[in-house]
């Protein structure tokens, strides 16, 4: 629905200022935030207005980490997020397999063997797999991406010469076809989609974004990137972008490898427009809670001698940071464990100098075990905490935290609260396990401890403002004041009103630029062109 002018009224507006105002009404013109309150009542000629019935709205959603295509493809392809155990997942699996061409890859995105019966509780094998079928290769991702399942045509189709050290054996010395990091990308460069593909998938990953309220998303690159002409990634971002057909404010980080493009075009952070932007330069320091591979001071409880590894070492770190301070293009940095996150902090130190913008904003992705001092280090040096609350779904009792690294971390990770205490700027974001901010807001606010929980107001301002800030774009969006950017989710109830319960709040529309991207059966798409809407 394309409107000149919007009124939203009858409901909570939360604005999302300074002094935290709700207004009862909101005019968007031209795609900005026009008049709040009394002053949008005020002119009663407008295009549109929408009766919200006591529905309550928000500056829409900013997911400041995710995987957009990856969203798409798990949508495609075989989505193992949900299921409750290994026959689930086999059984899904096989059924991708009834419906793909003989010889041609069998994908699963997604599972997590962590939250399936204790007896469960084992990666998926390449012998389970091959009963799926050996007329195709399979490759079953878990949920962070570090540890791919292969069955035996998989593992034919993959050329892991060189990485051999990433190849997991049994106790007999037999290949269980797992696989991780290195032999991970190997198995991701070989599956990676083709520029159509891209495309379908990024159609898919958007449309569901809109449907999660999302109305701005920042794209990480992910562990690989393809050799050869272009990315089939940014092909799609920017034939989309070119079609007009990209119904979201797309930000993207690229790849490490891609670095050296960037820098030597002299293509500094924020170049595109609002609706898309390369945002910088993204690099995994080490690897997965999960996958027994975040590099830690210490080491893995259930994998005695085990203290992860890193997926680059110091002296490329310093080099790919070197070229990125030289063109001014902010970092992101994936670093879980405590040695990787010294380690990167100690680069950050070295190259913030070389910036020549007051405010490079560099960035440490997902920080889950970070100690007091490494959170006080970047709060000194304006380090932005990119993080990811849903992750605090594993700090439970006999969860992923307790179960990889003893009952003690059960109370350490995540610790949101602490990191805005001691004043470091905080973004959230999903990395789409699973994909979804009411989801992570529910989380950040109901965390089983004091150190992870936040207030209502201050896990949706890291949704949103903070998300904004941490793409340098928060004058334009995260609040809903007069003259910022007209992008805003519906919501059936107030999460303020609701904290206990924000989990089950539903999305009722999405706006973007005073536009609807999305609207839940039932509610403005009922009334589609008309003067008087309402839900």
């Amino acid at each position: 629905m394309t409107t000149e002018s919007l009124l939203l009224h009858n409901g909570p507006i939360h604005i999302l200022d300074d002094a935290g105002s709700i207004v009862n009404a909101i005019r968007f013109e031209n795609g900005v935030v026009d008049a709040v309150g009394a002053d949008a009542l005020n002119d009663a000629d407008v295009t549109e207005r929408i009766d919200l019935d006591g529905c309550t709205v928000l500056p829409g959603f900013n997911d400041a980490h995710t995987h957009i295509l990856s969203v798409g493809l798990t949508i495609h392809e075989t989505d193992l997020e949900t299921t409750d155990n290994r026959r689930e997942a086999l059984e899904l699996l096989g059924e991708n397999a009834e419906r793909t061409d003989s010889g041609d890859w069998v994908l699963g995105f997604g599972y997590d063997e962590s939250t399936w019966p204790v007896s469960d509780r084992e990666y998926l094998t390449r012998d389970e797999l091959d009963a799926v079928s050996d007329e195709h290769p399979i490759a079953a991702q878990r949920i962070d991406g570090h540890t791919i399942t292969l069955n035996s045509a998989g593992q034919d189709r993959v050329d892991f010469d060189g990485v051999e050290h990433d190849l997991r054996r049994d106790e007999r010395g037999e290949l269980t076809g797992v696989v991780v990091e290195d032999a991970a990308i190997r198995v991701k460069k070989a599956t990676y989609p083709d520029r159509e593909k891209a495309r379908t998938a990024l159609e898919l990953g958007v449309r569901r974004a809109n449907e999660l309220g999302l109305t701005s998303i920042q794209d990480m690159a992910g562990m690989t990137t393809p050799t050869g002409d272009g990315d089939p990634a940014h092909a799609a971002f920017f034939a989309a972008w070119r079609d007009d057909d990209l119904p979201i404010r797309l930000g993207y980080y690229v790849h490490v490898d891609r670095g050296d493009d960037l820098s030597n075009l002299e293509i500094a952070s924020g170049f595109g427009d609002d609706r898309l932007r390369i945002l910088g330069l993204k690099v995994f320091a080490d690897g997965a809670i999960g996958s027994q591979t975040a590099k830690l001071t210490g080491e893995f409880h259930d994998d005695p001698g085990n203290d992860g590894q890193f997926v680059i070492g110091r002296e490329r770190l310093t080099k790919a940071f070197a070229g990125a301070a030289r063109a001014n293009q902010q970092i992101a940095t994936h670093a879980i464990g405590d040695e990787a996150i010294d380690v990167v902090l100690d680069a950050y130190e070295d190259v913030l100098e070389e910036y020549t913008v007051p405010e490079p904003r560099l960035r440490i992705e997902h920080v889950e075990l970070a100690t007091d001092e490494q959170i006080e280090r970047m709060a000194d040096l304006g380090i932005v905490a990119s993080m990811q609350p849903n992750f605090v779904q594993w700090s439970k009792p006999n969860g992923l935290y307790e179960t990889r690294l003893g009952r003690q971390w059960r109370r350490r990770n995540n610790r949101h609260g602490v990191v805005l205490e001691e004043g470091v700027p905080l973004a959230f974001g999903s990395d789409k396990m699973p994909f979804g901010p009411l989801y992570g807001i529910h989380h950040a606010v109901n965390a089983p401890h004091d150190a992870q929980r936040l207030s209502v107001e201050e896990a949706i301002r890291a949704y949103t403002q903070g998300g904004a800030y941490a793409e340098h774009a928060e004058d334009r969006k995260g609040t809903l004041e007069r003259g910022m950017l007209a992008d805003a989710v519906i919501l059936d109830r107030d999460p303020f009103e609701h904290p206990e319960n924000i989990v089950n709040i539903d999305v009722r529309a999405t706006i973007i630029g005073g536009e609807f991207v999305y609207e839940a059966p039932s509610s403005v798409s009922d009334h589609r062109g008309r003067v008087h809407s309402e839900f």
